[in-house]
């Protein structure tokens, strides 16, 4: 199942991170409403975009971003066809290509990230490539907290297993010429069981202001605000991206597997355990595990934890009897080992074994025998993991239950809870069942504004008491935008238009200077057509609707397309559309 069997092909590289930092603060914004919260000024836009400078010492790190999140340095590093890790392809140190909008339901926290994207292009037109046009987001899970202490700057002590999945039948694209490792791929996808492919990512030590040293309350960190503090004073687009490095692996999707997070048999940390949730896959002759998003790193040079040799165990649940499947070294889990092989690690098994553990929990040990990570046997994984619900819309939310990494056949009893948007004091859970796939049906209407997290419990281990456990839980985020039928209403002057919609983007999203000025009647008259085609809900998932942050109520939107839509003030637009080559410069003097 999975990027867990192969063949696969393996990538590395970085990626950079410029998400706006200044709707992350309460004080800034309201997450439910979706709304700007502005200073007490005649000038509420250039009042409040004051206000965020001045909130980058204290530690918001990028008022003027962009959202944009951009792979580079990335190439494929690796292949295994089945024969173990090999480098020696033609597709071998192709490059990656990637950009995409890093966005988060719920601004305030981190469980909720995603990219919106279009495409994922893996070598060149016209040679060895892997053409992937999205059709569903990349989303975050199993947020790692304790992934490099080393590095204690913001996010830069975590890491982040990133998913999405490409359906052969949606224009992907697969030329091997005569690249082994792409003509195995190629074939491989063939069978109807398998619906495309899954590539799967892990981003791990983060920097900031491009220096990994800094941390929180380090004096090079205040410097380092300081100085970015002036340059925004100072004038001018200013954004200030982080950075990570990443891993990843390119595998096969097969139907009944979820394509946005692993549905592989899921390891979670034991108690005081060094390591992160895992993944793993058996086959009549390995077992396979995902580390990518496990094992610490213990110091700036990204030297791994060295835990000895580790043992991989099959365990009776009700009688705790315990199979030995088998073991792997250091020298697989280091720090070379996991660039090359994206943390993928295979252990050969005897001959027998994948049958008896096929109903056992597994087990990852240390060489006292303490489990480290010990198997939660069933797992409800969301089939849309954010949620998006304009007020009085109605949907069907669902969950699949996977048992041992399988999609379960059988009615299963749920605990399902509902969780605030900072994924914590669950209500009472409801308790549910499935129907007899396994499948959990959720009947949802959006009644008003607000930010929700579903949590499904299937046992005594996962249920989130002390709130939303990344290690443990499965879950799905929910934003239902208000109606907003008074600003619907109102008439759609210039005056309501910047008051009531763009000045919101206006003071949160400065790097629109760079495109367009929201404050100007004329420009935004001038360019309706593109305006209307980038917020139009039907283009919700592509790369450049706008706004990045996917707030706008549908109130908000009637209202200004009313104001785009007047045939005359369009026209008057266009008879005084300004002359092009000043706007491009007095954008650059902004």
């Amino acid at each position: 199942m999975s990027v867990l069997e192969t063949p696969r092909i393996y990538f590395k590289g970085e990626v950079s991170w410029d998400p706006i930092t200044t709707n992350n603060y309460d004080t800034n914004y309201d997450e439910s409403k979706g709304d700007t919260i502005y200073p007490q000024a005649v000038n509420k836009v250039k009042a409040f975009r004051a206000q965020s400078i001045a909130q980058v010492v204290p530690g918001s790190w990028n008022p003027h971003g962009t959202h944009r999140v951009t792979f580079y340095n990335t190439a494929v590093c690796g292949f295994d066809v089945g024969a173990g890790l090999a480098t020696t392809d033609p597709f071998v140190s192709a490059a990656v290509n990637f950009m995409g909008m890093l966005v988060d339901l719920e601004p305030f926290g981190s469980f909720s990230s995603q990219l919106f994207f279009n495409s994922i292009h893996f070598g060149v037109d016209g040679g060895y490539r892997i053409l992937a046009p999205r059709t569903s987001r990349a989303t975050a899970r199993y947020i790692n907290f304790s992934r490099n202490m080393a590095n204690g700057m913001i996010a830069g002590i975590a890491s982040v297993a990133w998913q999405t999945s490409f359906p052969k039948t949606a224009c992907l694209r697969i030329d091997p010429f005569d690249s082994p490792a792409l003509q195995s791929l190629a074939q491989a996808i063939k069978p109807d069981d398998v619906l495309g492919l899954t590539i799967r990512f892990n981003a791990y030590r983060t920097i900031y202001y491009d220096n990994p040293n800094l941390t929180n309350k380090s004096p090079d960190t205040k410097v380092a605000a300081q100085a970015l503090t002036a340059k925004l004073n100072g004038g001018g687009f200013q954004p200030n991206p982080a950075r990570s490095l990443l891993v990843g692996v390119i595998g096969l999707w097969r139907k009944g597997e979820p394509a946005h997070e692993p549905g592989d048999r899921t390891l979670t940390p034991a108690d005081n355990s060094p390591l992160g949730s895992a993944h793993a896959r058996l086959s009549d002759t390995a077992l396979t595990l995902d580390l990518s998003n496990s094992v610490s790193e213990i110091d700036k040079n990204l030297t791994k934890q060295n835990l000895g040799a580790l043992t991989v165990v099959a365990a009776d649940p009700t009688s705790g009897a315990i199979t030995n499947l088998g073991s792997f070294d250091y020298s697989q889990y280091d720090r070379a080992a996991y660039e090359a092989s994206a943390g993928i690690v295979t252990v050969p098994l005897p001959a027998g074994a994948a049958k008896t553990a096929a109903k056992l929990d597994l087990q990852i040990q240390d060489s006292t025998g303490t489990p480290l990570l010990t198997e939660l046997a069933l797992r409800a994984i969301p089939a849309t993991p954010n949620l998006y619900l304009d007020e009085g819309e109605s949907t069907i939310a669902t969950f699949q239950v996977y048992d041992r990494g399988l999609a379960a056949t059988s009615v299963v009893p749920v605990s399902l809870y509902k969780m605030d948007a900072s994924g914590s004091t669950p209500d009472n859970p409801t308790q549910v069942t499935t129907d007899k796939n396994g499948v959990l049906s959720i009947p949802l209407t959006a009644v008003s504004d607000g930010i929700a997290a579903f949590v499904p419990s299937l046992s005594d281990a996962d249920q989130p008491t002390n709130g939303i456990d990344t290690q443990v839980n499965t879950y799905m985020y929910v934003r239902m935008r208000p109606a907003d039928t008074t600003i619907a209403s109102l008439d759609p002057t210039w005056d309501n238009v910047y008051a009531y919609v763009l000045a919101n983007w206006n003071a949160m999203a400065p790097c629109m200077d760079n495109w367009l000025n929201l404050a100007d009647p004329v420009q935004v008259k001038a360019y309706a057509q593109i305006l209307k085609r980038l917020t139009d809900p039907a283009n919700f998932e592509d790369f450049r609707f706008m706004p990045v942050t996917r707030d706008m109520s549908a109130g908000e939107r009637t209202l200004l397309y009313k104001f785009l839509d007047d045939v005359h003030a369009v026209k008057r637009a266009v008879e005084h559309r300004p002359n092009f080559a000043d706007l491009s410069r007095a954008m650059r003097r902004t």
